[in-house]
């Protein structure tokens, strides 16, 4: 047996070729604690083993230290698992079109360090890549481990992700990105070996809200994404939906004007162009032309305006949040979810927008969803800006990297 003295280290556990289904079931069952702490219960339902399996390898890593046993719970089955004496650094990216957020957080601990920057993607892929692993070696610095430990790196970026093939279909319509090749296969020059998982950027922050955020215990939640675009993520039972070709949850696309505003990707009157981030900043500047010049430049300077009681921003806010209920709606008529989750940017101003939207949802989506103790919902996102990150590190976590590399 090991020593209760041993630090393992994080590489070896998780990274280590090995045939073995025993070795492999191990793994899912440390990598499930990585993710979250969590009862035995709860780890045999998130990694689909029995509950017997999970009971006889949970007492051989506790007993080799690789995870402990919290005092709490009335059984063993009740109590905690959490990560013991390892070493390593789980690391989530998230991309958008005007910044990067990165995520560190040692796998013993649940404590997680972030780094934004104002350097997006539409600055190249290149560019965006030498400031990720910058910013990953200082948050591991941070952790008071360094780069050598890092475990895993989650890449959430707005593009399109075959499932299949780890590929980019698709990228937002607004960025000149070279397609060629695997995502992934960027780092490789900064962190040879290292496993980088690679998705959708929405996809990731809706992993995030539904693993540690308001869709905690849910069976199936729905993610918006409202920002400078709009994006989406659909969690059913754990699992990301992202249909054949990556595609699935392109909300912003969804049409709602046939007439309307010709939307960069190429249609008419998407949801995007009625309430895209920079959509409403040009509405709120052309309300005021000709009487201020002290005028919001962001959705950000927009959202702290109307929380200050502007009545113009308040008012465009409020009739994007009827739009995006409309749309809600609709989704909600598809998919009926447990739960609706306004996250991104418009996911700060919650307070202002979830009373119109959902009145909007109520108003065309089918009764059945509401008319009972347990209605579909829609709330604020708990996560906030640090959803995709967090989802990020959460996601590559849970991913085989003896598979993934």
């Amino acid at each position: 047996m090991t020593s209760s003295s041993t630090t393992h280290d994080a590489r070896e556990l998780l990274w280590k070729p090995s045939d073995s289904l025993r070795d492999a079931n191990r793994r899912k069952i440390i990598r499930a604690v990585m993710v979250e702490p969590n009862t035995q219960v709860n780890i045999a339902r998130f990694t689909g083993l029995s509950q017997a399996t999970v009971s006889g390898l949970v007492n051989e890593l506790v007993g080799e230290n690789v995870l402990r046993v919290d005092s709490g719970g009335d059984n063993e089955r009740g109590k905690k698992l959490r990560v013991g004496a390892v070493r390593g650094v789980a690391v989530g990216i998230e991309v958008n079109h005007n910044g990067l957020t990165v995520a560190a957080r040692r796998v013993d601990t649940s404590s997680v360090e972030y780094e934004t920057a104002n350097f997006g993607a539409e600055q190249g892929d290149n560019a965006w890549v030498r400031e990720s692993a910058r910013l990953i070696r200082d948050l591991a610095t941070k952790t008071g481990l360094d780069a050598e430990h890092v475990v895993s790196i989650g890449l959430g970026i707005p593009a399109a992700i075959d499932p299949r093939t780890g590929m980019v279909t698709q990228v937002a319509s607004s960025l000149d990105w070279d397609l060629s090749g695997n995502p992934r296969h960027r780092f490789s020059d900064h962190f040879p070996h290292v496993p980088v998982i690679v998705d959708n950027e929405a996809n990731l922050a809706a992993y995030g809200e539904y693993v540690y955020g308001a869709g905690r215990s849910v069976e199936s939640m729905y993610f918006i994404k409202a920002s400078t675009s709009i994006g989406s993520g659909l969690i059913t039972n754990g699992a990301i939906y992202r249909g054949r070709h990556g595609l699935a949850g392109e909300i912003g696309h969804v049409t709602m004007d046939p007439q309307g505003t010709v939307c960069r990707c190429g249609n008419r009157g998407c949801l995007d162009t009625i309430v895209g981030g920079n959509r409403l900043v040009e509405q709120v500047r052309q309300a005021y032309t000709g009487y201020r010049v002290d005028l919001p430049t962001s959705l950000e300077g927009m959202i702290e305006r109307a929380k200050r009681g502007d009545q113009v921003c308040t008012r465009i806010l409020q009739d994007a949040s009827r739009d995006i209920g409309l749309a809600l709606a609709r989704v909600a008529n598809l998919l009926n979810p447990d739960i609706m989750v306004l996250g991104g940017e418009l996911g700060r101003a919650a307070d202002l927008l979830v009373g119109p939207a959902t009145n909007e949802m109520q108003l065309f989506s089918l009764r059945g969803m509401y008319d009972h103790a347990a209605p579909t919902k829609l709330v604020g996102s708990e996560l906030g800006l640090l959803a995709g990150a967090q989802g990020a590190l959460a996601f590559a976590l849970r991913v085989d990297s003896t598979v993934a590399v």
